[in-house]
């Protein structure tokens, strides 16, 4: 990119890892300089970081009412204000720890709740190979991970339509939004059944079961070179 400062650590940094590690530069003095979402997922993927995501690609969609699929939903958008960064919002888009039925009134609201994440294998001992010289060993496996996004309204046409339209945008983009994050899969599984709210007898709720695949590689470098540990005796050898 051009204009943009070099991102590479000072050589004084770069002299405590061996040659050619590239090891990763956490500070930039040009912050344009970093690539969308890659000082997060230095780290790899997490429960949270998947919440924010998500929850970012809902507010790409609900702030303008003329994104909205669904003309009555639009209509209603249009009507009482789409979602924007103020508590005057026309709709909450939240992780569920944020949301409190007496907080949101009236408003419709989508919720994002973390689901479980389960460690698969993909190789024998997760394992790529192994350089020798270095003993730098690398790793691949699969984090398959869930979440589910809760429509709640306080009419239930209301909340079944605001569900609906959540589903039909991430089912149709689900390949882009794979592409975009880099992940092996992400797709809505089903939409459950209307229930009405446990915390607030004014609320319904819709859950939209979203499920994914995340690969995590990691490398491992023991203390010293597996070389550096065997001495070489020339008479010992010849003799």
């Amino acid at each position: 990119m051009t204009g943009c400062s070099s991102t590479l650590n000072p050589p004084e940094i770069e002299a405590l890892f061996p040659a050619g590690s590239q090891p990763e530069s956490r500070v930039v003095a040009d912050t344009s300089c970093i690539p969308a979402l890659s000082a997060l997922l230095s780290f790899g993927y997490t429960p949270l970081i998947l919440t924010g995501t998500i929850r970012q690609l809902l507010l790409q969609h609900y702030c303008d009412p003329d994104n909205i699929l669904s003309a009555r939903l639009r209509r209603y958008l249009q009507q009482n204000g789409a979602w924007n960064n103020t508590p005057n919002t026309g709709l909450l888009i939240e992780s569920v720890a944020n949301w409190r039925p007496e907080v949101a009134g009236k408003r419709p609201a989508l919720l994002i709740r973390e689901g479980d994440w389960d460690f698969k294998q993909v190789l024998i001992g997760d394992t790529i190979g192994t350089e020798w010289q270095s003993g730098v060993e690398d790793h691949l496996g699969m984090w398959q991970g869930s979440h589910i996004i809760f429509a709640i309204g306080i009419d239930a046409a209301e909340t079944q339509i605001l569900a609906a339209e959540t589903a039909k945008v991430l089912v149709w983009f689900s390949r882009t939004i794979a592409n975009q994050l880099d992940l092996h899969q992400f797709r809505v599984v089903k939409i459950g059944g209307l229930s009405a709210v446990e915390e607030s007898r004014e609320h319904y709720v819709s859950p939209i079961h979203l499920v994914y695949a995340a690969e995590e590689r990691w490398s491992v470098q023991q203390d010293a070179p597996r070389l550096k540990k065997i001495t070489f005796v020339p008479d010992a050898i010849f003799g």
